[in-house]
């Protein structure tokens, strides 16, 4: 299976960049209330999110997984009992490099989703990212396989007192996004995701990351009529990084 071969790809490239000297590996655990992505309620229950990377040079291969921690979605799957199990996995690749304090990335994502129904899918992306004056984000997603569409987000982060911050994410989704995700065949703004964020640094390389979410759907006819449009839920990130 993919998954396992994903699995094992990130593993051996672990062991193999002991001693290299361009290297960064990092690894997170976030505990979320529930499982909201591009305004998509997708487990309206308790997760647990994992995520490791592998950085050599300009170029980072990640493996990002979604464990569910109950049988809210049992129903839905055709597994019956998903609780204890990851549902979702993304390898992730990608190629960064910066310039005038501006860092382009290009990259390529394959989704599967173990034990659900759910067809696998692959995406393609393009992002421009910068800091000042204060972290900005543009992000373009073209789906290859499912969706066939496109979805451009822009982000930002604004730095608070106390060492918080608010960050503000907003998505466009194409027709055929559109469509295939949320039922409505027009291009149009889709979601907004709003973020109260703060990192406790532990010492060793590792931090603790709280938060607090909104989203919600900003056209009427994205999941017309349908539940959880809105939804406010909160997540803690444990993270490590050399």
């Amino acid at each position: 299976m993919l998954t396992i071969r994903c699995a094992l790809l990130v593993a051996i490239l672990s062991l193999l960049a002991v001693g290299l000297p361009a290297q960064h590996v990092s690894t997170s655990y976030t505990l979320s209330s529930k499982y909201v992505s591009r305004g998509l309620n997708t487990v309206n229950n308790w997760v647990l999110q994992t995520d490791v990377s592998l950085q050599l040079g300009n170029f980072t291969l990640s493996l990002w997984g979604n464990m569910e921690l109950t049988n809210h979605n049992a129903p839905l799957y055709v597994r019956s009992k998903p609780a204890g199990t990851f549902t979702e996995w993304n390898l992730i690749a990608e190629y960064a490099t910066a310039r005038r304090g501006v860092q382009l990335a290009i990259g390529w994502i394959e989704y599967e989703y173990p034990g659900t129904g759910w067809e696998r899918t692959r995406e393609a992306y393009a992002s421009l990212s910068w800091e000042r004056p204060f972290p900005l984000s543009i992000a373009l997603y073209q789906d290859l396989k499912a969706a066939q569409g496109a979805y451009l987000t822009l982000g930002g982060e604004i730095p608070l007192s106390g060492g918080w911050s608010v960050r503000a994410d907003v998505g466009y989704g194409t027709e055929r996004f559109n469509a295939y995700h949320y039922g409505s065949p027009a291009a149009s703004w889709v979601d907004l995701t709003v973020g109260l964020t703060t990192q406790v640094e532990l010492g060793r390389g590792w931090s603790v990351k709280p938060a607090l979410w909104f989203s919600t759907l900003l056209d009427r006819r994205l999941l017309a009529d349908a539940p959880n449009r809105q939804n406010i839920w909160m997540s803690v990130e444990l993270s490590y990084s050399r």
